[in-house]
């Protein structure tokens, strides 16, 4: 059955790439079980159709049973598109006040907002054609990422989604395609008069006191001119200025925002001006523009997106002037019929500027120096120069004639001249481009400007171009209609004109463009491929021999001493030993020289060489494959292009396990770091030898010796790796790790550091510090106890919850500072372990009120355990060995301590504060039975007796050597009466 997008609104899974190519054609169903016999013979990929049918088509069906989709243009060309059958059906609602909604079978898939601004703010209200489908899937709007994401089923693949209000009536919508390399092509149309038109706002051309204008111009210009007996020369053409100035008044011409933009003049019955003269200070004029309705319609701007044309009418000495102090403004009014209802769209006023065009000069957008951007300059003959010259030139063709080449253009190409000439003139100290030259009603005229080159050869330049395409402003190099090497070197004229579009073409402006014709720009290309690299301590140096190039000379259809007469390696410059140094083509890699005799009898022609740190980079890269590619230049012949190629080979290796498994993690991923169990003597250091968690040396295997005889010793490093952010809170710590540049230095050291919410330098976290002596090896990691960052991050989790993670990497390294590719075994983590842990005690209480102060000692809410679970002992004494203050170690905050009392409600310690009072005494001793006591916790109240127990949070900090421990306790008050 056939659906129309009224009811299949959005389809996925549209394989376009390939065998899904749009076809033009009338009579499609004759053809449709077999798409390769095309009508016409003609497929077009998504970016064409858009192209050619623009934004806008009148209609789009699809044929489930059949899956075809036929796409009907404006101009009523149709358009079939072979798709996958009975695709998965969504639709896309758009509602008035900006809200959109997927749905798949009714179940809303996704919804989002758009901000849509209230009319009469027309170019940013809702308009169907700015909803368009990103590459991430998501949908935008106007460019702006909305919330709605489509589903993976539809995004998979190329896909076809369409728009619809909250009527359901279709509005547009847009296709999207996968092509062959996965890469994405969009389209987006809007559906021709889906909506009738909403409103209209005018587009300015300028602003005049802050005030939208359309232009209303008068050109004055004195008119160009030639003899009719001009005979050709080597000075060229010679134009004169007429002495007396010549008028034209164009039409006005105002343009307008549609919403939506794709309505037509279909829907306009009538369209007219409203106009008001504004007055500053003093009077108003009379001003009654009219519309030439043959003259307006429907455009379609730069942008792609429709506007409404209106041509006005008016007397241009009835336009009130800025001098006098008024202002003359006018609005368009729009009658529309649409389904037998009519209404009248009034748009927002705008002023008329009027603007004196003179001074008009021709400009050509040229390249300049490879690699710069194009810019206009000035036609040469002109009155206005482009560089220092006399008025003599002026109207002469011998300006450019003298002067080198705007252009080179190959003889085997073309060059259109007419997509680079622009007009400006001059309006007070301003040089403004004249955008709208058709509008104005003048046009450019391109002429082939004959003349003689002088010696040696007097040839009439005309000779060796298409004279009929330099009327169109193309530049098509030919000698008596066909391509010939005879064009090369010669250097045609282009006259350009502006001038008016009428019977008379009177010339407003006149100038000539030089070209030059060079040899044809298809190279001659020739690979060269020079073997395999196997990477190590000797450099890639490769010699090209004549044995080597003897392809390339016949492949230019020469012998070797021609070839090296005719042809010149393109340089930048030499060498100390006076060797060309090649200028290579973008994306080689090393340097390429041209040896200095090479057209002598060496055999060598060209060395190639890569240094050993680009071979470095390019090996960490994961490179296989490079080239350099070198290019002869002729004169009088294309270009000999030649791409050296040559293969890296790289070895690889693997971690012989030999961990001491008892210390590892089951799966063998990790160990766990600590400082040494508690002992008579306080622990200063937190360090340890990675080498205790194997068993020897390490060991590498599977090395190509042979091959790689540069690997077959190696020195090994352990270094620290990539290590993901932490966040703890609101602060963010990155990490970065700086390696001693020289892995074959005695010492070896690989740093760790961290950056705190992207401020400050960073900071040291830990270090490992490799050393090699007497085949002996060590690699000792130290944890920083000193800096802050490091402490917070080593107490952020207790042992068995989430210690802080670093990555750490085995790298092997040769004599040469060349690293192996290590393909397992050389990733492992280190989990630095707490060393102590303060824990919340349960059931503590305390009763309201009791005799002598209420206290109890900080060990019936809190005790400490080390980074083995194991208690707090008096002998040896731990408080003493992990370095907490006996006296000042153990503290509370006040300001942070919240309770229930009250209504039972979680309130700060502050609202309660004239009530009750908490403090903390810090004392640890040890009794005889070797029992910890803490120091007491004194509570007062000085409100009324409790009749209800409450509870008390309270923020306990324990600073020890390697950092502070935080945690929180909790005290249960229990009435001032024993309620037994």
């Amino acid at each position: 059955m056939k659906k129309k997008f009224i009811r299949v609104m959005f389809f996925g899974a549209l394989a376009l790439a390939t065998g899904a190519s749009f076809v033009g054609c009338k009579d499609y169903d004759d053809d449709i079980d077999a798409v390769n016999a095309r009508v016409d013979g003609i497929e077009k990929t998504l970016s064409e159709l858009q192209a050619q049918l623009g934004g806008y088509v009148k209609s789009v069906d699809y044929n489930s049973s059949t899956g075809v989709l036929t796409v009907v243009g404006g101009n009523n060309e149709t358009f079939n598109l072979p798709m996958p059958k009975d695709m998965p059906e969504y639709t896309l609602e758009v509602t008035k006040d900006g809200k959109i909604t997927l749905k798949k079978g009714g179940d809303v898939a996704g919804s989002g907002t758009i901000e849509i601004p209230e009319i009469p703010d027309i170019p940013a209200a809702f308009d169907p054609a700015l909803l368009t489908v990103g590459e991430d899937g998501y949908i935008y709007y106007n460019k702006k990422k909305t919330e709605v994401k489509l589903p993976a089923e539809y995004t998979a693949t190329s896909s076809i989604m369409a728009i619809t209000n909250e009527k359901g009536d279709v509005t547009g919508y847009s296709i999207t395609a996968l092509t062959k390399d996965g890469k994405v092509t969009n389209a987006t149309f809007s559906i021709i008069d889906a909506l009738p038109l909403k409103g209209l706002v005018f587009r300015p051309d300028c602003y005049v006191d802050g005030v939208p204008s359309v232009k209303a111009y008068n050109l004055t210009y004195n008119a160009w001119g030639t003899g009719k007996n001009y005979e050709v020369s080597e000075d060229g053409e010679v134009f004169t200025k007429d002495e007396n100035a010549s008028y034209v008044t164009p039409q006005i011409l105002a343009y307008y925002h549609m919403n939506p933009s794709s309505v037509t003049m279909a829907q306009i019955e009538t369209l007219s001006f409203i106009a008001d003269d504004k007055e500053s200070y003093t009077r108003a004029t009379e001003f009654a523009p009219k519309v030439d309705m043959e003259k307006s319609g429907v455009v379609t701007g730069e942008d792609k997106l429709n506007y409404l044309k209106v041509a006005m009418d008016a007397d241009a000495e009835k336009i009130a002037s800025k001098e006098d102090n008024e202002i003359t403004v006018f609005a368009l009014q729009a009658q529309t019929n649409v389904s037998d209802k009519k209404e009248v769209i009034t748009s927002d006023y705008a002023s008329v500027h009027k603007v004196d065009l003179k001074d008009v000069v021709l400009k050509v957008n040229i390249e300049t120096v490879e690699g710069n951007e194009p810019r206009n300059v000035l036609v040469y003959g002109q009155t206005e120069a482009r560089g220092e010259r006399t008025e003599e030139y002026a109207g002469k063709a011998k300006e450019a004639i003298e002067n080198e080449a705007d252009f080179t253009v190959p003889k085997d190409k073309t060059l259109n001249l007419a997509e680079r000439i622009s007009a400006y003139y001059k309006e007070g100290d301003k040089t403004i481009e004249l955008k709208n030259v058709t509008d104005l009603g003048l046009k450019y005229v391109y002429t082939a400007s004959n003349y003689i080159k002088g010696n040696p050869d007097k040839t009439q330049q005309n000779t060796f171009i298409n004279e009929a395409d330099a009327a169109k402003g193309v530049v098509n190099p030919e000698y008596k209609g066909e391509e010939s090497e005879n064009t090369v070197g010669r250097e045609p004229l282009i006259r350009v004109q502006l001038v008016t579009n009428d019977a008379a073409e009177k010339v407003v402006a006149v100038g000539w463009i030089k070209t030059k014709i060079k040899p044809a720009s298809k190279a001659i290309e020739q690979e060269v491929a020079l073997g395999t690299y196997n990477y190590g301590c000797a450099t890639f140096d490769k010699m090209i021999t004549y044995t080597d190039m003897n392809d390339v000379y016949h492949a230019a259809g020469l012998d070797k001493t021609s070839f090296h007469t005719i042809y010149s390696i393109v340089s930048a410059g030499k060498d100390g030993d006076d060797n060309a140094i090649a200028t290579l083509a973008k994306g080689s890699t090393g340097k390429v020289v041209e040896l200095g005799d090479a057209e002598a009898t060496t055999s060598n022609i060209l060395e190639w060489t890569v240094t050993e740190e680009d071979m470095a980079k390019l090996i960490s890269e994961g490179t296989t494959s490079i080239s350099a590619i070198v290019t002869y230049h002729s004169d009088v012949r294309g270009d000999v292009v030649i791409t050296l190629k040559a293969n890296i080979a790289t070895p690889s290796g693997t971690i012989k396990n030999n961990k001491a498994e008892n210390v590892w993690s089951d799966d063998l991923t990790y160990v766990r770091a600590d400082v040494k169990e508690p002992t008579g003597t306080p622990v200063t250091e937190f360090t340890f030898d990675l080498y205790k968690a194997f068993m020897g040396n390490i060991e590498v295997e599977g090395v190509d010796a042979k091959n790689f005889p540069s690997f077959e010793e190696l020195r090994t490093n352990f270094v620290f790796s990539e290590i993901k952010a932490v966040t703890i809170g609101e602060d963010k710590y990155t990490f970065t790790v700086e390696n001693t540049e020289n892995l074959n230095a005695e010492e070896v050291t690989s740093t760790l550091t961290a950056t705190l919410n992207g401020k400050n330098a960073p900071q040291e976290i830990a270090k490992i510090v490799n050393t090699y002596k007497g085949e002996k090896y060590t690699a000792v990691v130290t944890y920083n106890k000193e800096n802050e960052y490091a402490k917070v991050l080593l107490n952020q989790s207790a042992y068995n919850e989430k210690p802080f993670t670093a990555g750490i990497e085995i790298i092997e390294t040769n004599e040469c500072g060349q690293n192996l590719k290590l393909t397992s075994g050389n990733t492992f983590d280190v989990k630095f372990l707490r060393p102590i842990n303060a824990v919340k005690v349960d059931g503590a209480k305390l009763q309201d009120a009791t005799t002598n102060k209420a206290t109890i000692d900080m060990s019936k809410l809190l005790k400490f355990t080390d980074w083995r679970g194991e208690d707090f002992l008096s002998a040896p004494d731990f408080f003493a060995y992990y370095g907490i203050d006996k006296a000042k170690g153990i503290s509370i905050d006040k300001d942070e301590i919240t309770t229930t009392y009250g209504n039972g409600t979680v309130v700060s310690y502050d609202q309660i504060s004239d009530k009750i009072s908490i403090d903390y005494s810090c004392a640890v001793y040890f009794d005889e039975n070797g029992a910890i006591t803490l120091g007491n916790i004194t509570y007062s109240n000085s409100g009324l007796t409790v009749e209800k127990e409450y509870k008390l949070f309270i923020p306990v900090t324990v600073k020890y050597t390697f950092g502070s421990v935080f945690t929180t306790v909790e005290l249960t008050i229990t009435p001032t009466y024993d309620k037994k």
